[in-house]
């Protein structure tokens, strides 16, 4: 599998379960701990996003 596709299914990935995220917490949470958790998810996964966004951008700036 090329790196291309690899990255692209990952991104893929974090994002659809990010928008899954992001419906639970607007529907709401049984607890404050339950809804610290998803936030505490959420933010990972963007986290997650951006850094392999970074890396893929160094790679194609040749910083690497």
């Amino acid at each position: 599998m090329r790196d291309e596709t690899a990255i692209y299914l990952i991104l893929k990935k974090i994002r659809a379960r990010r928008e899954e995220l992001k419906e639970i917490i607007a529907a709401g949470l049984p607890s404050w701990d339950d809804y610290n958790k998803t936030v505490g998810e959420y933010k990972a996964y963007a986290i997650m996003e951006q850094e392999i966004q970074a890396l893929q951008k160094e790679e194609e700036d040749g910083d690497t």
